[in-house]
């Protein structure tokens, strides 16, 4: 009796490894489901698991890699793809029935170009200012900025963001990089930090209508001499004729005359209204 439930013991485990040499594979799963490949000879690994129709995985399973555009990306046995060109491939991996794809991207900018503004980055402390970037693939078409990085050589006097823009923060000479991949560019531009001088109102006197609203006209100077964005504050005397918001929006609220100051900085002016 023990000899034969020792046979049955021993069948139904040469049962379960028959069963598991003759699993086939039913799906395969792909990770990741894109590359993305910015540098000639660029590579990263699929990784792949071959799975059986009850879920189990298949770790001896045989692959088989394929690239529909072997110019482009192409791809060894061990499922390493290698960027070869700019454009787009599709990797198709292969475990008996089953089948399963990748797409690949492959995006080389073999030139990059950034300029500064002519005569230098003029601005108040904290103005944002632009930069000129451009890039160009190997096929010579427009390439994708979306992956440069830039960096600045003395963030106290100009930090730059991911968009390749300019903050103001100090006067004296910096230099901006631009990466992506091996290509890289640089472009070294004064940073001038222009100041308030002057407040020029067009007219001395001007008219804001009772119960409705107009811009105070004026100009706010540099020390460059010429208009500049600048923070500004209002002074209203008296405050029951008029009101200014911080945009330079002026409301009449009673007949009579106020005086308006403007200030920028240490620059001042003032502006004579009545509310008619």
């Amino acid at each position: 009796m023990e000899f034969r439930s020792r046979l049955t013991v021993c069948a139904a485990a040469l049962l379960f490894l028959a069963g598991l040499s003759c699993a086939k594979p039913a799906r395969i799963e792909v990770s990741p489901g894109e590359l993305v490949l910015r540098d000639t000879g660029a590579s990263k690994s699929l990784n792949v698991t071959v799975l059986d129709k009850k879920g189990n995985a298949l770790e001896k399973a045989e692959l088989h890699f394929l690239s529909s555009a072997p110019d482009v990306a192409e791809v060894d046995g061990e499922g390493r793809v290698t960027a070869r060109s700019s454009g787009d491939a599709v990797i198709t991996v292969r475990a008996g029935e089953a089948v399963a794809q990748a797409a690949v991207r492959v995006r080389i900018l073999s030139r990059l170009e950034i300029k500064a503004p002519e005569g230098g980055v003029v601005g108040p402390s904290g103005s944002i200012v632009p930069l000129t970037v451009t890039a160009t693939t190997d096929r010579g078409e427009p390439g994708d900025l979306s992956d440069v990085t830039f960096t600045s050589s003395n963030p106290q006097i100009a930090a730059v963001d991911a968009s390749g823009r300019l903050t103001v923060l100090g006067a004296g000479r910096v230099k901006i990089a631009a990466a992506a991949g091996k290509t890289r560019a640089e472009v070294e531009t004064d940073v001038i930090l222009e100041s308030p001088v002057a407040v020029k109102v067009d007219e001395a006197s001007q008219t804001v209508p009772l119960g409705g609203a107009a811009p105070l006209r004026y100009t706010v100077i540099s020390d460059q001499g010429r208009p500049m964005r600048a923070e500004v504050r209002f002074d209203v005397v008296p405050q029951t004729t008029l009101s200014v918001t911080p945009d330079g929006i002026a409301s009449g609220l009673s007949r009579g005359t106020a005086s308006v100051t403007v200030h920028a900085g240490p620059a001042k002016n003032t502006i004579r209204v009545t509310v008619r």
